[in-house]
């Protein structure tokens, strides 16, 4: 009899490693979670370029999925989460919080367009309330005028940031006297998709204008607030007749109402944070 021929050994196969992730069998990529293996390649700057420019450019992923729908169809990406196809989009909550970064900070260190700032609310203070409140804390405090707007809007920026999940409650709130019958979690996400619209118009129609002309009190103000609220309004109604369901003549009443609720509910918290900032500073 021949003998039998010799098993064939390869050098080829990866040998499997516990999973960064899962802690499965895993070689590049988990066998269980899918989880991608970190090697030498995610430390090179092509790796990473690579990876921005896949996550911007391709139009099936969830960044640009969520903020086409979120945009081009008002209330849709709410319906979508309570009807269970919450993975195909960026979560509510994280997009919300992203979106308020990227306005809060355009609108903050770039100073033509600095809204979140004593020097810029001081332009709108014609009464001279505001100087006079600077003044008298710059006093105690033994500053300058100027370290203390410095001292006040750091610890403004700090307030204001940490309120914000305060914005969210707020306008649920709201949505919750408008539409009683509903669940008061479709409110808080319905809110979260909304300023996230409402941050992106900003991004997107006012910070240009300002970045160029600068922001002050005048006509130009006037009219970019105005283009901003009616874009606001018409989304407000699509997406309340999208997700709730209301007559026409229903639903425009409660955009109105709502709008005016979100309006005192930011008069409160930037009032507030900054009124608390200026107790705070030391």
């Amino acid at each position: 009899m021949g003998q039998s021929p010799a098993p064939v050994t390869t050098t080829d196969t990866p040998a499997l490693t516990p999973c960064t992730n899962c802690g499965g069998p895993s070689s590049d990529y988990c066998v269980r979670c899918g989880e991608r293996q970190p090697g030498h390649h995610d430390l090179s700057a092509a790796h990473f370029a690579h990876d921005v420019v896949h996550e911007f450019v391709h139009l099936d992923s969830k960044l640009f999925r969520t903020l086409r729908d979120i945009v081009a169809k008002p209330g849709f990406l709410t319906a979508e989460y309570f009807a269970g196809r919450k993975s195909r989009y960026i979560p509510p909550l994280r997009l919300f919080l992203t979106l308020f970064a990227l306005q809060f900070l355009a609108f903050t260190f770039y100073q033509p367009a600095a809204v979140y700032t004593i020097a810029s609310m001081k332009k709108f203070d014609k009464a001279g309330a505001l100087t006079r409140l600077i003044d008298k804390r710059a006093a105690k405090l033994h500053l300058t005028r100027e370290d203390t707007e410095e001292r006040v809007d750091e610890r403004w920026h700090k307030n204001y940031s940490l309120l914000q999940l305060l914005n969210i409650a707020g306008v649920a709130v709201v949505l919750k006297v408008l539409h009683r019958k509903r669940y008061f979690a479709e409110h808080l996400v319905f809110a979260a998709h909304f300023l996230a619209f409402s941050y992106i118009v900003t991004l997107v129609v006012d910070w240009p204008i300002y970045a160029f002309a600068g922001f002050q009190p005048g006509p130009l103000q006037k009219i970019v607030s105005a283009v901003t609220i009616g874009i606001q309004l018409v989304y407000l109604f699509i997406a309340q007749r999208r997700f709730y369901s209301s007559g026409r003549a229903r639903t425009a009443i409660k955009t109105v109402l709502l709008a005016v609720g979100r309006w005192a509910l930011i008069v409160v918290l930037m009032g507030g944070s900054l009124f608390t900032a200026m107790l705070m500073v030391h």
